[in-house]
């Protein structure tokens, strides 16, 4: 990308943004009373923060190299024209992490990684920090397609650091409505949608700062100011160590795959929607919205 932006300063924007916007927020909710934070969860969502930077360090590097030798092999169909390969790299950049948030959410396996950043019962900035910590490696595969086509890796890097660092802005519940925007960006309201768990809303707005794909694919929810909404997952767990925020749900994995049950139900435990259970209790999202409706 021509002029001063690159990874390195990408990198730095998101960094202090990050900080910036946190430290605000601390700000507003103690001088208001507003009760946005609390000691334990900014302790998680730091913690969770810090994870996902040395797993992104540790690996950023590998998952480069790879996709450098897979693009030596790519078709190499990316426009010439710099203004156009931008373009097109930014929105297929973005639907391809749709699918994976959406993914994320319906494959058990890939929940187990993603549900740190949902088991949090408050939508602050500091929620940003509450990274999905497998989330380097997923991108990696997710993105491959844009490699195939000829995108440069560092580019396909440098537009998911601007991503992140825009999604960093939707972390918070001191942002109300925004009318037009809401139709097109992922905003805060549109944001606070997808961490809710009642009221009809859950599993839905999975984009990543436009709301296009979900409005293509049938999951925007517009936001009912004058409904309170409650944030986290369904299946809440008292956490008692930060060990147990990250790998709680792998333990539970584990756990429902080794009842005595069938093939079929082993591997739906594993791969199928979070909310299964052989005895059919669990409630599916679709369900959930159709009884909040009726």
């Amino acid at each position: 990308m021509p002029g001063f932006l690159n990874n390195q300063s990408a990198i730095l924007i998101s960094i202090l943004l990050t900080f910036f916007l946190f430290v605000t927020g601390l700000y507003i909710s103690y001088r208001y009373d507003k009760k946005y934070y609390n000691f334990t969860d900014k302790k998680h969502n730091i913690l969770l923060g810090v994870l996902f930077v040395d797993v992104e360090a540790l690996l950023s590097g590998s998952c480069l190299f790879a996709m450098t030798i897979i693009a030596d092999h790519s078709f190499k169909v990316a426009p010439v024209n710099t203004y156009f390969y931008w373009i097109i790299l930014y929105f297929f950049e973005d639907l391809l992490y749709y699918a994976m948030h959406y993914f994320d959410h319906h494959i058990r396996t890939l929940w187990a990684g993603h549900i740190t950043h949902h088991s949090f019962d408050k939508v602050n900035f500091s929620r940003g920090l509450r990274a999905a910590i497998f989330e380097p490696v997923e991108k990696f595969v997710f993105f491959i397609p844009l490699v195939l086509v000829g995108c440069r890796a560092i580019d396909i890097l440098l537009v998911y650091l601007l991503s992140q660092t825009f999604g960093t802005l939707a972390h918070t519940s001191l942002v109300k409505k925004l009318e037009f925007l809401d139709q097109i960006l992922v905003t805060p309201s549109n944001h606070r949608v997808h961490y809710a768990k009642k009221n009809g809303y859950p599993d839905k707005i999975f984009g990543m700062a436009i709301v296009l794909w979900d409005k293509i694919f049938g999951n925007y929810q517009r936001k009912e100011d004058e409904e309170p909404v409650e944030f986290g997952v369904r299946r809440t767990v008292p956490y008692t160590c930060f060990a147990n925020v990250v790998t709680q749900e792998i333990k539970q994995i584990v756990k429902d795959a080794s009842q005595e049950v069938t093939i079929k139900q082993r591997l739906t435990y594993i791969f199928g929607l979070p909310v299964y259970s052989r005895d059919g209790i669990s409630k599916t999202t679709k369900q959930l919205r159709q009884e909040s409706s009726s």
